[in-house]
């Protein structure tokens, strides 16, 4: 036991030696832990060390973060409430509160909605209520990180919590049938388009398998699904179809929606108040400020409107813009499933670093992913694609993505700024 112990603590030693290793370099190289310098955001464009360049770092698919009417929405919440508003919400909570919550509620026909003041928040919320010592747990191997914190206090209630292989609704069944024959019910953890690479859920399976399978429960994270695609902006699987009776799911309200905060979208009333009153984060926590409310509300408004599908059209038009760019260029993405989060796999570290930096040096700025982020030497690029962004920045990326990532030639030695890179394949 003893030499057990003390591999596992030099495993962690060396873990950490090396994240510290690869985030000094990449902040060394300027990508990451920055801070724009800009007096004021456009949302196409940001300043970096006194170089203006193009964000594609940015999760604001829809570009409302600069909408005159949720920026006048937030200012009046201001004027109206006050800057904040003081309250776990299990007491009081602000006007707007209820307000938000029933025009979410239309987004998705009716079912019954919980804001929490982030995603995470809402997770630490929902799933101890939700989960109960007779189920079980499986959770897609990339379920979002937010998702996995809560899964610690699960398994200390005897819970069983395991992964199974990414997008594989075959191995899930699998393993849900195995597990029904000892467990009341087997929840499965996943989200409907993941962070990273941008791979999206096969919806329809779910709801498929949801009928084969009685005693599944699904637990969708919709994060970055919500706003640019479907009905109402009400996400990838929310948006096509109404919540299934054994579903829940989550929405992020601080990226495509443009205002802050989760909701958590339940099948049935009792639910939702079972978490009002057992979440814990509800309890506790800090609620949703006024300026977030009145920005949230009037981003809800917009969605219910007519304007909706025009700036979803937006940003489909700039996401098959960038398709056909790659394309021409031939450069692989690890997901060719269609979502505006892009990711172009390099795999080595310190390579997705200085490939980082050489776009940037070019005007760009892009996520560099790398080691704790993804798996040791599965480095990348990750990009987002959004409203604000023109034809001509996107074909400007891509072209000196294809420079940056095609081999010299001549004597075989480059420029200490501009390695001789080659993309690894998916």
């Amino acid at each position: 036991m003893s030499a057990c112990n003390s591999a596992i603590r030099a495993g962690v030693i060396e873990r950490g030696v090396l994240a510290a290793s690869l985030w000094t370099r990449a902040q060394s190289r300027g990508v990451v832990r920055c801070v724009a310098e800009d007096e004021r955001f456009d949302g196409r464009s940001i300043t970096l060390d006194g170089r203006r360049v193009v964000n594609f770092s940015s999760c604001s698919y829809l570009g409302l973060e600069t909408d005159a009417r949720l920026k006048t929405a937030a200012c009046e919440a201001v004027l109206r409430f006050g800057v904040q508003f003081s309250s776990s919400r299990a007491y009081v909570a602000a006007p707007l509160y209820g307000e938000l919550e029933a025009l979410l509620s239309q987004m998705v026909d009716g079912a019954p909605v919980v804001l929490a003041p982030t995603t995470s928040l809402a997770h630490q919320s929902a799933l101890p209520v939700l989960v109960g010592e007779r189920d079980a747990v499986l959770f897609d191997i990339q379920v979002h990180a937010s998702v996995q914190a809560a899964l610690p206090e699960l398994r200390l209630r005897g819970v069983p919590c395991e992964a199974v292989r990414h997008n594989r609704l075959d191995r899930l069944e699998e393993r849900v049938a195995a597990l029904s024959t000892r467990h009341e019910r087997v929840f499965y953890l996943c989200d409907g388009i993941y962070s990273m690479h941008g791979d999206v859920l096969d919806a329809d399976g779910l709801y498929a398998l949801l009928e084969r399978q009685p005693s599944l429960v699904a637990y969708v994270d919709d994060a970055h699904g919500v706003s640019w695609s479907g009905r109402n902006g009400a996400g990838t699987v929310l948006g096509r179809r109404r919540i299934h009776p054994r579903m829940v799911v989550l929405f992020g309200l601080a990226k495509s929606f443009a205002a802050a905060g989760g909701a958590i979208v339940l099948p049935e009333h009792a639910l939702a108040e079972r978490i009002v009153t057992e979440g814990r984060t509800l309890i506790f926590s800090g609620p949703l400020q006024p300026a977030q409310l009145g920005a949230g509300v009037a981003s809800a408004k917009l969605h219910l409107s007519p304007e909706l599908p025009l700036l979803q059209a937006a940003v489909m038009a700039r996401i098959e813009t960038f398709q056909r760019a790659l394309a021409r260029e031939e450069i692989a993405l690890s997901s060719s499933d269609c979502s505006p989060i892009r990711f172009i796999p390099v795999g080595d570290e310190h390579t997705a670093i200085d490939l980082g930096a050489a776009l940037l040096e070019r005007g760009h700025y892009v996520n560099v992913a790398c080691f704790p982020a993804v798996p040791r030497r599965r480095a990348g690029l990750r990009l987002m694609l959004n409203a604000h962004h023109t034809v001509a920045d996107i074909d400007g990326l891509v072209a000196d993505l294809a420079q940056c990532l095609r081999p010299r030639r001549g004597s075989g030695r480059a420029p200490a700024s501009s390695p001789a890179w080659t993309a690894e394949p998916g």
